[in-house]
């Protein structure tokens, strides 16, 4: 479109819809067409802009618009246009479009104490109590970790914490039809569960996502945050998805297309050299106009190349504040914030809107209140390797967080593990050794940090490769902790709510 001069000026209009993808019946009620509007001084055309410089001006709307204007007079009246745009814009989102930190202010005075997380957690409750349903406390999804029996570990600590599958790729789904329950295969006590998918083909995700709503899951996360190199580079898909998008949103599309269930992104705050925060808030605004309203935030970024998985979980240092900045930024969004978050308590600081010290992430910890915190931002706070390590740290997680009785299979170390020597019963007898490991592998860390740890892991292991075939899983179980009661008498029997009573029991060992 071209209008006619004014003053010695064109403007030339043009509009472009975003592409289609393909598909017939692409839902734009909630996209805006790109913009761009150039201005032309005198004898200047289109043709040869690119001969004279152009000062990009940030214009105000749900539009994207590309303003670039040759006249000092133009210039003057968008920057005035701009100026004016920004005042309607809250101080966090015009701090944080230039540097993060800046959109956070700490109150210095208010520190987050543990002694006092009782109030605290009561105070959360009452806040979202109408919302009781809400996962504030989830486990994160780990290969080769967060497997059906290791869902069923965590369900004898905590019945409210959200438990995660680890991530099934789709074609692993759709070329195995006749063998779904070894993949998609829950017990009916593990709800809420999520189950986390992994792949790059919109079609075949979508598919797959059919599956796994008539399995009965609640909720299909898209994995858009694993770093390994098997995933990122030669599939094509996790954290390196970040670099793509559109993609992102197309497959998010489809699957929402096909299902009824909610279904959320876990992400990175960036991707090798992508991660500036303007990225960020670009990508979750991309992926939210196809109505995907939960975002999983692991704070840190992810290097594809030179980084293992390992590293990645260490190496880039959180960024907490980012996670912190979306949420008040896109309060119609939920975020749940993932990353060094290593026992309840701490989420349950981070919860209520407590940041570490700037120094402290990932050290010794000393949480400071946000300035001016009204409302609790984070949907939910999601535990990884601590979980894993250490699958105790979650038996207050019902008490602290969602004010109910633990379990009581919860009270110490010996009734979880007697609770799942039941489940092993009940769903194992004489097995292979790999079986055998499989099935012992959750229980591994349950005596961290305890006297007899070193002694349990030892004897299972002994245990497993001798008796594995004539021994029920169960049977091997049994026999490692009495070899712990007899090295740490009355370890298995410490309250687990009591930390103090433990401490004192390491002390005076």
């Amino acid at each position: 479109m071209r209008v006619a001069p004014l003053r010695g000026l064109t403007a030339c209009l043009y509009l472009a819809r975003p592409p289609n993808h393909g598909q017939p019946k692409l839902n734009t009620q909630k996209r805006h067409p790109l913009v761009g509007t150039y201005y032309l001084d005198g004898d200047h055309n289109r043709a040869n802009l690119h001969k004279r410089g152009k000062e990009k001006l940030w214009h105000g709307g749900k539009a994207k618009r590309n303003v670039y204007s040759f006249s000092k007079k133009s210039i003057r009246r968008h920057q005035k246009v701009l100026k004016q745009n920004r005042r309607t814009i809250t101080n966090m989102s015009v701090a944080t479009e230039m540097k993060v930190e800046e959109g956070i202010h700490l109150c210095g005075d208010q520190e987050f104490k543990l002694e006092d997380i009782s109030s605290c957690v009561s105070e959360i409750f009452e806040k979202k109590k109408k919302y009781e349903n809400i996962p504030f406390i989830q486990v994160a999804p780990m290969i080769n970790v967060t497997n059906r029996h290791f869902r069923a570990l965590v369900r004898t600590i905590t019945r409210r914490a959200q438990v995660w599958t680890e991530m099934i790729v789709d074609n692993t789904l759709l070329y195995n039809l006749n063998n779904l329950e070894e993949h998609l295969g829950f017990n009916s006590n593990e709800h809420p569960i999520v189950c986390q998918l992994g792949g790059s083909d919109a079609t075949s995700l979508a598919e797959a996502a059919v599956l796994v709503e008539q399995a009965g899951y609640d909720e299909i996360n898209l994995n858009v945050g694993c770093p390994s190199t098997k995933v990122a580079n030669k599939g094509a898909f996790g954290a390196y998805l970040m670099k793509k998008p559109e993609h992102v949103r197309n497959i998010v599309y489809e699957i929402k297309r096909k299902v009824h269930i909610p279904v959320s992104v876990k992400i990175r705050t960036g991707v090798d050299d992508c991660d500036s925060f303007p990225f960020l808030r670009s990508f979750v605004e991309c992926i939210s106009s196809v109505g995907c309203s939960h975002f999983i935030v692991h704070a840190r970024k992810a290097w594809l190349k030179g980084l293992d998985p390992k590293q990645n979980r260490s190496v880039p240092p959180l960024e907490y504040p980012k996670v912190y900045s979306l949420c008040q930024l896109y309060p119609h969004l939920k975020f749940t914030l993932n990353g060094g978050v290593k026992t309840v308590e701490e989420a349950v600081a981070l919860l209520n809107g407590y940041l570490p010290k700037k120094g402290n992430v990932d050290s010794e910890k000393t949480y400071v209140q946000v300035k001016n915190y009204q409302v609790n931002p984070l949907h939910g706070v999601m535990l990884g390797r601590a979980c894993m390590e250490n699958t105790t740290v979650l038996s207050q997680t019902d008490q602290l967080v969602y004010n109910e009785k633990p379990p009581h299979t919860a009270f110490s170390r010996r009734t979880v593990l007697d609770a799942y020597k039941s489940y092993l019963e009940e769903n194992s007898s004489l097995c292979s050794l790999s079986s055998a490991f499989e099935l012992l592998k959750p229980v591994l860390g349950i005596l961290k940090g305890m006297p007899g740890h070193r002694i349990f892991r030892n004897k299972l292991d002994m245990y497993i490769r001798n008796y594995a075939s004539t021994l029920p899983c169960s049977g091997i179980l049994e026999k490692a902790m009495v070899d712990v009661d007899a090295v740490a008498p009355g370890c298995l029997d410490l309250p687990l709510a009591d930390y103090k009573l433990q401490q004192e029991y390491i002390k005076n060992y």
